[in-house]
């Protein structure tokens, strides 16, 4: 199972999956992560840091609207 979300950053829109599925406390942190950032790099940058401690997979892929 995983956790994907389609979010629209000021710069375009962004893919985040993670594997596996997020819990409760990960999400509500990841959300936190998607309310600072401003742009897309920014939020993947701070994804792939998290899933590295969270010890999970991330992929991260801009989209097109």
């Amino acid at each position: 199972m995983e956790t994907g979300l389609r979010l629209l950053m000021r710069d375009g829109a962004i893919r985040v999956a993670f594997h596996p599925r997020l819990d409760a406390q990960h999400y509500a942190e990841f959300l936190e992560m998607v309310e600072r950032a401003t742009t897309r790099q920014e939020l993947r940058s701070w994804a792939k840091e998290a899933a590295q401690r969270w010890g999970m997979d991330v992929e991260c892929e801009d989209v097109g609207v």
